[in-house]
């Protein structure tokens, strides 16, 4: 299952998420994390502090076209719009994410997304073409029943309206106790809706009862958990947190609950609107 860890900067979607691969991990469960946020926290935590090397994946676009039988000036999209057999997957390990990803110490499958490249920075590029590969392989990449790709996506809606979480399977939106922090949870499942993407709501930071009632009222649901502040998670998060282990175990639960199983469907289909709207 392929599972999105979305929400506002600072929510702590990045400790979420790495929480809960080491949770997959812990489990014996076969785990693939994308560091799909330039920040890279999520691959800071699962590395321990030291950043490995890796091949970057915002350069694998070419090598992912090709393999879906795409020359480079084709537009990915056409993956989608014609009939493909091609599929990639963790066993047997696809070649393309063995070439842009490795393994930690702790067994994690690790593929990061990397810093702001020239493109970017010189403006021939926007930041989102550094996970432009990930609409090609997330779709099309099949998974064995165990085996959990965990996301760690960029913070707030705007990387969610480029189309990307239909190729996951479920998405984690992330909150705290903030007024602005909701308002952005809210945003992003107006925006996950629209992709008919399934989500749940973690609030996070909660320090209190007051925090989890404020969640409550102004999110207008209760989320699938609560997660108490963590002085651990704040100091060592390269650590699998213990008192946060029910928590991690309903979340996910919740999730598996939700999983439709047709992100590779949701593709097709928003590709097909995408390329309609386009002709109209």
């Amino acid at each position: 299952m392929i599972i999105g860890f979305l929400g506002k900067g600072g929510s702590g979607k990045s400790s979420v998420s790495s929480q809960t691969a080491f949770f997959a991990n812990q489990r014996k469960k076969p785990v693939l994390a994308i560091d799909a946020d330039h920040n890279m926290d999520l691959s800071y935590n699962l590395s321990g502090g030291e950043l490995p090397k890796v091949n970057y994946f915002s350069h694998s676009l070419s090598d992912l076209q090709r393999a879906v039988g795409l020359s480079d000036e084709e537009k990915y999209s056409e993956a989608f719009l014609r009939d493909n057999e091609v599929r990639f997957s963790l066993s047997p390990l696809s070649q393309q994410i063995a070439d842009y990803s490795c393994v930690l110490n702790n067994g994690m499958r690790l593929m990061v997304a990397g810093p702001q490249t020239d493109n970017v920075l010189y403006g021939t590029h926007c930041s989102h073409s550094l996970t432009t590969p990930l609409k090609i392989l997330l779709p099309l990449l099949n998974l064995q029943k165990d085996e959990v790709v965990i996301v760690d996506e960029k913070a707030g809606a705007d990387g969610v309206s480029t189309g990307i979480v239909t190729g996951i399977d479920v998405g984690v939106i992330v909150l705290e106790p903030a007024l602005h922090s909701i308002k952005a949870a809210k945003q992003i499942a107006e925006l996950m809706d629209f992709y008919e993407t399934p989500h749940v709501f973690v609030g996070n930071k909660i320090t209190s009862s007051e925090d989890k009632d404020f969640i409550v009222s102004e999110l207008g649901q209760e989320p699938a958990v609560f997660l108490m502040e963590s002085i651990s998670v704040k100091r060592n998060p390269s650590v699998l947190v213990p008192e946060w282990n029910d928590e991690l175990q309903t979340l996910c639960e919740k999730v598996g609950e939700c999983n439709q199983n047709n992100r590779l469907e949701r593709t097709i289909e928003k590709f097909k609107r995408n390329h309609a709207f386009a002709h109209a």
